[in-house]
């Protein structure tokens, strides 16, 4: 698990490996993210774009923006 926490938004990433999905023969590994955020702050926030980085094992970093999350732009309570 990684959490981080900046200007009152904690960010808490859990990953699961997917075994039965992911073929280590071929080099092939399959991984589940749920991401949870929350407002420790004292004011509403919305989420209106996200940026992922994320590093495998080689190093490598692929880096994923958008808008919102899941089509959605969530306004965050404290």
């Amino acid at each position: 698990m990684y959490s981080e926490t900046t200007k009152s938004i904690r960010i808490t990433v859990d990953t699961t490996f997917l075994e039965e999905q992911s073929s280590p023969v071929e080099s092939h590994y399959v991984w589940a993210y749920e991401v949870k955020i929350e407002n420790l702050g004292e004011v509403k926030v919305q989420l209106i774009n996200r940026t992922w980085s994320i590093t495998d094992s080689h190093g490598q970093t692929q880096i994923v923006k958008g808008s919102g999350v899941v089509g959605e732009q969530p306004i965050l309570e404290p």
